[in-house]
């Protein structure tokens, strides 16, 4: 007996040796970082980017993954402050991301891009505007986003257009972004002969513009042009119309967020903000393109989604999953059929977005968006 227990404990141990060596192995997921401000003033913003990159990552795992492989997400906060970049790089770099959808602000990507450059990992960034960021020939850069030149030119034209004769405000809340934004949009109304009365810089993440709205009224104002983002947009909106101020607010897409309405209440009615004409009969509103999604948040996280369905769909054109090819084939030009209608890059990593317009910004019940079908004023 002895003898007949252990020949039956070898075979036993055969066999479960060959059932491991037959198993088949689990590929390794595919890291995709979302970096951005997870915390701080523009912490509503990092949320949305999550939301984004998530439900993008939900559907791709629910086709089979990209390239067969698993998608799974890694986070990092920057809290949009060039400074904590570092850091932030070398935690996602460390854990072999594939690539990162980020970062959100133009100062943090411009640090960011270099150094996933050099580990081999793609970016796209769904907001960042600066027109900077896709000029230095960084082969790992895409923008989900419109250029602030590309916003500058309608938001000036308009100013100078429409108010030739009257008293115009240039406003920014000092950042890369919103005073890039402003300054630009300044330099085309200026270069069509209209000069601003008023320029002025504000501190954002403050509850109170009280100041500046006062400075406004003093100089009889009639429009005022903000550079920056949604919240602070939707409090000195707020405030201007509190205190009898009806001057025309024009802003850029930073400010296409619920954040906007919740500041501003009411008052958000008629504001102008500046976004991409949609193309053709493939193109969809922004409030078509939530629903399509199923996202909740705003324009960052339907542009974080994209971003990453971008890659899922340039995947099924190279060979394998790799960054390189992947860039390849986004700079070729190629069109990708996306939730928004398609997509495309030019050689520097530009998204081929179309056309901008200003549009008045409307509300719906239940959802907060600018309306596409007949609320264009300019473009």
């Amino acid at each position: 007996m002895p003898r007949i227990a252990a020949l039956f404990c070898v075979a036993l141990a055969a066999l479960v040796a060959l059932a491991v060596t037959a198993a088949p192995t689990r590929a390794e997921p595919v890291l995709i970082g979302v970096a951005g401000p997870m915390s701080g003033s523009l912490s509503a913003y990092g949320a949305q980017m999550v939301e984004g990159v998530q439900r993008a990552a939900d559907q791709i795992n629910a086709r089979g993954g990209l390239g067969g492989r698993e998608v799974e997400i890694v986070i990092g906060d920057d809290v949009a402050d060039p400074t904590r970049v570092e850091a932030v790089t070398d935690d996602l770099i460390g854990r072999g991301v594939f690539a990162v959808i980020g970062h959100f602000t133009s100062g943090t990507s411009s640090i960011a891009a270099p150094r996933y450059a050099n580990a081999d990992i793609l970016m796209l960034t769904p907001m960042a505007t600066d027109p900077l960021l896709t000029q230095d020939g960084s082969w790992n850069m895409f923008r989900l986003a419109p250029r602030d030149d590309a916003q500058s030119q309608v938001s000036g034209r308009y100013l100078a257009t429409e108010y030739a004769r009257g008293r115009v405000a240039i406003v920014h809340d000092r950042s890369a972004f919103g005073k890039g934004l402003a300054d630009r949009t300044r330099q085309v109304m200026n270069d069509l002969g209209l000069d601003d009365v008023v320029y002025a810089g504000i501190d954002p993440g403050e509850s109170d513009y009280g100041a500046l709205v006062r400075e406004l009224a003093e100089a009889q104002i009639d429009a005022v042009y903000f550079g920056g983002m949604a919240e602070e947009a939707g409090i000195i909106l707020r405030q201007m119309r509190e205190a009898g101020l009806a001057a025309t607010f024009v802003t850029g897409e930073g400010a296409i967020s619920p954040q906007f309405t919740a500041s501003a209440g009411e008052a958000a009615i008629g504001a102008l903000m500046t976004a991409a004409l949609p193309r053709d009969s493939y193109d969809r509103p922004l409030d078509e393109a939530l629903a399509a999604t199923g996202l909740e948040g705003g324009r960052t996280a339907l542009m974080s989604f994209v971003a990453l369905r971008v890659l899922e769909e340039a995947r099924d054109h190279v060979p394998e999953l790799d960054p390189q090819a992947i860039a390849g084939y986004l700079r070729s030009g190629a069109m990708l059929m996306t939730e928004i209608g398609p997509v495309a890059f030019d050689a520097q990593g530009d998204a081929s977005l179309g056309e901008y317009g200003l549009f008045a910004w409307q509300t719906q019940p239940g959802r907060d968006f600018i309306d596409y079908e007949g609320n264009l004023v300019a473009r």
